[in-house]
């Protein structure tokens, strides 16, 4: 049985169908069993991973656990760390934590240091442990929809830096291959796109896909924060982002050959991502 935090989020919404797929047996985690849209082959049960006292009877019977959380700020980080002792005290035997390249670079910001202390803790829980360091995903870019849609424009914040977005396809299909086959314990996989692609460049692809021009607007940092705190951000969740973004410049452009090499395939692009987006 492997448990599979994040169930509903980005990555668990490929992941979960591929695991099953793969013939394994998954235990779905929700907070909210009666909203959430999950492959119906999966066994979904309901848990809050700040119910540490919840913990034993999630992971009972469970072999294998696929540790998604926030990570950042000491939330994540701690939430991550009870479920690494818990999981070791009900034999568990593989952990497989999602957390970011920050960590490779050995970046300071919030988001990867919070991921940085939730490594150590499941690397030390005991049980077997891969670690998998996705970059900017591809999806991410779903938060342009809204000035797209109404005026035909992305802004984005000046001194944006090149990234080697991936496809959260990718890291679902290296995270089933790690959890469904052996030779990844200890193991630790930093995942990016094949081509690092400016903002602008990411545009003008979305603009072919949609088959109409669309425009990048540079917008300085200031009005920036004041447009996603509009859209509802909270402010620790902004400023984060823009210190991981402003800690990352130099590193989101490195490309990482691991998706190549572990799936034997090339890694799916952002004109790929764009074309399945275009609805």
């Amino acid at each position: 049985m492997i448990l599979v935090l994040g169930a509903t989020g980005k990555i668990g919404r490929s992941l979960v169908p591929a695991l099953l797929d793969a013939g394994a047996e998954v235990r779905a985690l929700t907070r909210d069993p009666s909203r959430a849209r999950i492959d119906p082959r999966a066994q979904v049960v309901r848990g809050d991973l700040d119910d540490t006292a919840s913990l034993p009877r999630l992971l009972d019977g469970v072999e294998r656990v696929f540790v998604l959380t926030s990570g950042h700020g000491s939330d994540g980080a701690a939430q991550e760390a009870a479920l690494a002792t818990a999981a070791a005290k009900a034999g568990a035997a593989h952990l497989v934590k999602l957390s970011t390249t920050g960590v490779y670079f050995g970046q300071t910001d919030p988001i990867s240091t919070g991921h940085a202390r939730a490594e150590r803790a499941i690397r030390e829980a005991g049980p077997a442990w891969t670690i998998l360091r996705p970059g900017a995903f591809m999806d991410n870019r779903r938060g342009w929809l809204q000035s797209i849609r109404a005026v035909g424009a992305v802004y984005g914040p000046e001194g944006d830096p090149a990234s080697a977005l991936v496809h959260v396809r990718d890291i679902a299909a290296v995270a089933t291959l790690v959890l469904t086959t052996s030779g990844h314990e200890g193991a630790t996989y930093e995942l990016t796109g094949g081509e690092a692609l400016t903002a602008e460049q990411q545009v003008a692809i979305l603009g072919e896909a949609l088959g109409r021009p669309v425009r990048y607007i540079e917008e300085p940092h200031d009005a920036a924060r004041a447009r996603m705190l509009a859209q509802g951000w909270p402010a620790a969740a902004v400023d984060g982002s823009f210190e991981l973004k402003r800690q990352s410049a130099g590193n989101e452009d490195v490309v990482f050959d691991t998706v190549a090499r572990l799936l034997g395939r090339p890694p799916l692009t952002f004109a790929d991502w764009a074309r399945e987006q275009r609805a």
